[in-house]
C-alpha cells in the first residue's frame, strides 16, 4: 500500500449525467432562493425597528458566540448533546462536499487540477467525515428518543418533525451505503481510514462488478436527492431555523435585559389628529416590527421556554411563553396569507380578543426565565409588554386588582398608600435627609415596599446600621422620594411611568452624590436602565453588593451566627436581569456556621417568587401559587432558612411558609438583616 501522504479516491466514480446532478441543485438553489426570499419579504413587512441596526461588531461577537459557540442552545443537557452533534458534525460533513465540489468542479469545468482532497486533507476529512455520520445518527436516534419514548409534556410533535428526522437519518444512511459499495466493487488501498464504508463494504461482498455498480449508482443517485431535497426545503420546513435564528441572534437586543423601548407618549399625543390616530403598543398583527416579526418566524417550539416558566409550572392549561410566540405567528401567518392574492383590504383581527383571551397575556410574571434559556433569543417580555401597553393605554382593559393599583399611584404617587406615611416612617427612623443642592456619599433609594410594610422595616433599619459601621456619609431622599415607576411600566401604564420617571430623574439630579444604593431589584432596573432614557447616569448599587464589597475590605466582620442550613432565592430582577448572582452568596458565605444548599432551580433558572409583571398587586387565581412551589423547593433542599435580597420576594415567601405550615422550622429573612445580626452576640 502506498504512503498516506497519497492518499485520496476517485471523485464521483461511476457517475455519469453528471449535468443531471448540476441541474438538481440548480433547480434546488431555485426553490431555496424563492424560499429566502419568501421569508425576508416576510420579516420586512414588519415596522421599522433602526435599534437593531446599530453595533455591528457586537452583534457579529454575538452571532459567533450563539452560532459557532451554541452557547445559548448548551443550557439544557440532552437537548444540548443532541443539538451539537448534529449541528458540528453537520458543519464537518458540509466543509469535506465543499472540498470535493471544488475539486471536481474545477478540475472538469475550468480544467484546473487543484489536487486538495489528497494526503493529510484526505485523510483528515475521511476520517472526520466517518465520525461525523455517526454522531449525526446518535444526535438524530436520540432526538427520535426524547420525542418517542421520553415524551416531554413541553415538547408539542407533529408530523413534520418525524419527517425531519427521517430527511437527516436518510442522508447519511445513504452516504455509507454508497461508499460501502466503491469499496466493495471498486476496492480501496485506504479503506481502514473509512470504518464505516469499510465495514458495510462486507455486506456487499461477492456482488458483482456490473450488478454491483448499478446498485452503488442508484443509491448514490438517491442520496444526491436526499441532498437536494434539503437543500430546497430549508426555508419552508423547520429547517428554517439555520437561517431564521442567525439572523435574530445577530440583531438581537443589546441593551439591559430590563430596558424596554420607550415610545415618547407625549410625542405621540401631540402628533396624534384624533383619538383613532393614537396607537400605542401593539394591537394587531400588522403592528409587529420586522424584528419581532423575525422573533415569531425563528421561534422552533423547542419548549425550553416551558420547562423554566413559573405561570406554566403553576397551570400547564393556560400561559406558556412558547404559546404566546406560537399563536401570534399563525395569527401573522393567516393575515398574509389572507392578503395574497385579497382584491379588497382584508380585516385584522385584534391580537387580546380573538388570538388570545383578555386575561392571557397578564399571567407572565415577566421574570425573563423564557428568554435566558431561548436559543434563538427571543424577546418574548419585551413583546408582551407592548400588548400590555396597548390594552392600558388605548383599550383601557387590565384585571382590577391591576387598575386598583394604578389608581392608588396616580393619586399617591405610589401603589402603596399616602406620601405622609412615608414622612413619618423616616422622621422616626432619624435618618438625614438629604435636601435639593446638598452633597451626601450614598443616597439611600428605600423603595415602597419596605417603607409602606412595617414588617419589611427592619431591612432598611439594618442597612443604615450597616453603613453606620462602616463609616459611610449617607441620606436618603425623605417625601422626594416616591415610587420609581415599575409597577406602573410592566403593568402597561407608559404614560404613568413616564411622567414618574421624569419627576423622579430631575430630583435625583438636585442632589450631589456619589452611589445610589438600594435593596430593591426592581428600583435597581429602573434607576440603572430604565431612568437613562430619560437623561439620568446614575451609579446604582443594590445592598447585596454594597454588603460584599464592606466584608471584602474588611470593614465588616461577622462574628455570631447559627448553625442553620440557608437557601438563596435569587430575585429574578437581581440575578437574570442584572446577573448579580455571586455577591449575596459570598456575603452568606461569611457567616459564621451558616451551611449554603441550593435549591433545584437557582441562578439563572431560579423560579420566580410569583410577584413579578404586577402579580404583587394581583391575584389572577389560576393553578398552584408560584411562592408555594419555590418554598416547596426550599423545603426539599433541607433548608430552614430562605435569604433573598428583595423585599417582594419575602413578602411572597413569608406567605408559602405560612400557608404550607412551615413556619415552625423555616423562616424567610433579607441578606442585609442576616448580616447585620450576625455583627452582634444573639440575646438570650
Amino acid at each position: 500500500m502506498s504512503s498516506l501522504s497519497e492518499a485520496t479516491r476517485p471523485l464521483m466514480w461511476n457517475i455519469s449525467h453528471v449535468w443531471v446532478m448540476y441541474s438538481l441543485f440548480a433547480a434546488a438553489l431555485a426553490v431555496f432562493g424563492w424560499g429566502v426570499y419568501k421569508r425576508i419579504d416576510f420579516w420586512r413587512k414588519g415596522k421599522d425597528d433602526k435599534e437593531r441596526l446599530s453595533d455591528w461588531g457586537k452583534r457579529f461577537k454575538v452571532l459567533l458566540r450563539e452560532t459557532l459557540l451554541q452557547k445559548q442552545v448548551r443550557n439544557s443537557s440532552f437537548p444540548s448533546i443532541m443539538h451539537c452533534l448534529v449541528f458540528y458534525s453537520f458543519a464537518v460533513l458540509f466543509i469535506t462536499t465543499l472540498i470535493v465540489m471544488v475539486e471536481y468542479d474545477a478540475g472538469h469545468l475550468l480544467g484546473v487540477h487543484l489536487n486538495i482532497f489528497r494526503g493529510f486533507v484526505y485523510v483528515f476529512f475521511s476520517v472526520a467525515s466517518e465520525l461525523a455520520g455517526i454522531l449525526v445518527l446518535i444526535g438524530v436516534a436520540m432526538a427520535a428518543y426524547r420525542r418517542y419514548v421520553l415524551k416531554p409534556e413541553t415538547l408539542p410533535n407533529t408530523t413534520e418533525d418525524g419527517l425531519v428526522l427521517l430527511m437527516v437519518a436518510g442522508l447519511v444512511i445513504t452516504g455509507y451505503l454508497t461508499e460501502g459499495l466503491r469499496i466493495a466493487v471498486n476496492g480501496d488501498p485506504w479503506k481502514m481510514i473509512s470504518p464505516v464504508g469499510w465495514g458495510i463494504s462486507n455486506l456487499f461482498a461477492g456482488t458483482g462488478q456490473d450488478a454491483g455498480k448499478t446498485v452503488h449508482a442508484s443509491l448514490w443517485w438517491i442520496h444526491t436527492l436526499f441532498a437536494m431535497s434539503w437543500i430546497a426545503l430549508i426555508p419552508y420546513t423547520k429547517f428554517v431555523h439555520l437561517l431564521s435564528l442567525p439572523a435574530n441572534v445577530f440583531f438581537s437586543k443589546l441593551k439591559p435585559r430590563g430596558e424596554l423601548q420607550r415610545p415618547d407618549i407625549e410625542k405621540l399625543m401631540e402628533s396624534a389628529d384624533a383619538d383613532a390616530d393614537l396607537k400605542i403598543g401593539i394591537q394587531k398583527a400588522d403592528e409587529f416590527s420586522w424584528k419581532q416579526r423575525l422573533d415569531l418566524d425563528a421561534c422552533v417550539s423547542c419548549g425550553r421556554c416551558e420547562e423554566v416558566c413559573p405561570a406554566y409550572m403553576a397551570d400547564k392549561e393556560y400561559f406558556t411563553p412558547r404559546q404566546l410566540i406560537s399563536r401570534m405567528k399563525q395569527a401573522l401567518y393567516d393575515l398574509d396569507g389572507k392578503r395574497d392574492g385579497a382584491d379588497k383590504p382584508v380585516e385584522i383581527q385584534d391580537i387580546v380578543g380573538k388570538v388570545f383571551d383578555e386575561e392571557f397575556i397578564w399571567h407572565c410574571r415577566t421574570c425573563g426565565a423564557c428568554m435566558e434559556v431561548c436559543p434563538a433569543l427571543i424577546d418574548h417580555v419585551d413583546t408582551l409588554m407592548e400588548l400590555r401597553r396597548n390594552e392600558v393605554l388605548i383599550q383601557g382593559r387590565m384585571p382590577e386588582e391591576a387598575g386598583r393599583a394604578l389608581r392608588t399611584f396616580e393619586t399617591n404617587g405610589n401603589p402603596f398608600g399616602p406620601q405622609s406615611d412615608r414622612v413619618d416612617w423616616i422622621n422616626q427612623m432619624k435618618v438625614r435627609v438629604v435636601g435639593p443642592g446638598e452633597k451626601v456619599d450614598v443616597l439611600y433609594w428605600i423603595g415602597c415596599c419596605v417603607t409602606f410594610d412595617p414588617q419589611k422595616h427592619k431591612i432598611a433599619s439594618d442597612l443604615c446600621r450597616l453603613m453606620e459601621k462602616c463609616g459611610i456619609d449617607f441620606g436618603v431622599l425623605g417625601e422626594d422620594e416616591k415610587c420609581c415607576g415599575d409597577p406602573a411600566r410592566v403593568m402597561g401604564q407608559e404614560m404613568l411611568f413616564q411622567q414618574t420617571a421624569k419627576e423622579q430623574v430631575e430630583l435625583l439630579k438636585q442632589r450631589q452624590f456619589q452611589v445610589l444604593l438600594t435593596g430593591c431589584p426592581h428600583c435597581y432596573n429602573v434607576l440603572k436602565h430604565e431612568y437613562r432614557q430619560f437623561g439620568a447616569d446614575f451609579k446604582v448599587v443594590h445592598h447585596s453588593e454594597f454588603i460584599h464589597e464592606m466584608l471584602y475590605l474588611g470593614k465588616l466582620k461577622p462574628e455570631f451566627g447559627e448553625e442553620q442550613k440557608y437557601v438563596y432565592h435569587d430575585p429574578c430582577y437581581l440575578g437574570r436581569y442584572q446577573k448579580i448572582y455571586d455577591a449575596p452568596r459570598e456575603a452568606l458565605k461569611s457567616i459564621p456556621r451558616a451551611r449554603m444548599l441550593e435549591m433545584k432551580n437557582r441562578r439563572e433558572k431560579s423560579l420566580c417568587c410569583g410577584a413579578g409583571g404586577g402579580h404583587y398587586w394581583m391575584d389572577l387565581k389560576r393553578g398552584e401559587r408560584i411562592n408555594n412551589l419555590r418554598v416547596k423547593q426550599a423545603h426539599a433542599a433541607g433548608a430552614d432558612t430562605i435569604v433573598t435580597g428583595c423585599a417582594y420576594c419575602m413578602h411572597m415567601l413569608q406567605d408559602s411558609v405560612k400557608l404550607l405550615n412551615y413556619d415552625e422550622t423555616m423562616r424567610v429573612v433579607d441578606v442585609a438583616s442576616l448580616v447585620a445580626n450576625s455583627l452582634e452576640k444573639p440575646k438570650k
